[in-house]
């Protein structure tokens, strides 16, 4: 019967199906529904007989590529794939063709108190990974940020869609210059690191002499205490804003350092794309050491400020 699938009758016209009764013409080989050929009492084609030509089966259809192929980055997948093993593409669905068309459906911004959800699986945030944010790869920022990427790509996607530079970073918030230093952003956090420090140097000068007259090491308070405590409030109130601008343009501030770090590497030579996904990778992502050093060095620092504390 496999030789007679998706045939018809040539008497009918209608396809035999896998338990037809067919009866086959005996000159030219044409299959016929034995009703049709028993109506009609001879072959359909027999004016084919006359000109010698024999019946030829219907060309098989094409079978389907086992691999389904990704409508964003062309990569090929299992059949039974739910998201691209290259892009993390939602396979079966279809880009939006807004702008550069580069954020699939799944990938859409949902409004959260803590900013985008970033889409699950996909390490580039949504967004196409040859598409160009300020002449840089969106491949490129993956690379160079690394850990948590597709939060911090989902971001700069949407803050370049939007034109709007705030976001949500409660690390940055919390952690301030610190963070500015573990994703690298070492002048800025310097930078930060002194602005708050000064901040809180009227605080630990009131609460040294608090200390101070609480133990007797003082018999009053100087006369600028007041002064002094008025001024702790306010540098207080300085540094809480400070933390506040981390957390809205921290996500811009990394995303404008990432880009300006990227385009200098670029312009360097490199031997291979191997080469130069190294170089982004050393430059870029995060550094564990220098936060481990200064948490070690501020427990000596605490250790060797604890006898003077005990006075």
């Amino acid at each position: 019967m496999n030789k007679y699938m998706n045939a018809t009758c040539p008497v009918c016209g209608k396809t035999f199906s896998e338990k037809e009764d067919i009866v086959v013409c005996p000159d030219c080989g044409a299959p016929h529904h034995r009703e049709c050929y028993q109506q009609l009492g001879h072959c359909a084609l027999i004016k084919n007989h006359q000109l010698g030509i024999n019946w030829e089966p219907p060309a098989a259809p094409e079978a389907e590529s086992e691999a389904v192929k990704c409508p964003r980055c062309g990569a090929d997948n299992p059949p039974d794939g739910i998201f691209c093993s290259n892009c993390g593409l939602r396979l079966g669905g279809q880009e939006q063709q807004s702008g550069a068309g580069n954020i699939p459906p799944y990938a859409q911004q949902r409004p959260s108190f803590f900013g985008s959800v970033p889409p699950y699986g996909d390490p580039y945030g949504g967004a196409n990974p040859d598409l160009e944010m300020d002449s840089v790869k969106v491949r490129d920022l993956s690379q160079f940020v690394g850990g948590n990427a597709a939060y911090f790509l989902t971001n700069f996607s949407r803050m370049k869609q939007s034109g709007r530079p705030i976001s949500f970073n409660f690390s940055a918030f919390f952690f301030g210059w610190k963070y500015l230093l573990y994703r690298k952003m070492y002048g800025l956090s310097l930078l930060v690191f002194v602005v708050n420090t000064l901040l809180s140097l009227p605080a630990a000068i009131c609460l040294y002499e608090d200390l101070s007259v609480a133990s007797g090491l003082l018999a009053n308070y100087s006369a600028g205490f007041e002064t002094l405590l008025f001024a702790a409030q306010i540098c207080s109130i300085v540094s809480t804003m400070l933390s506040m601008a981390l957390c809205l343009f921290g996500n811009w501030i990394y995303y404008r350092h990432c880009i300006r770090k990227i385009q200098k590497i670029q312009k360097k030579p490199y031997v291979s794309a191997q080469e130069y996904s190294a170089v982004l990778a050393k430059k870029g992502r995060t550094n564990l050491f220098v936060i481990g050093f200064l948490m070690m060095l501020y427990v000596v620092f605490c250790m060797m400020m604890v006898p003077y504390f005990m006075v």
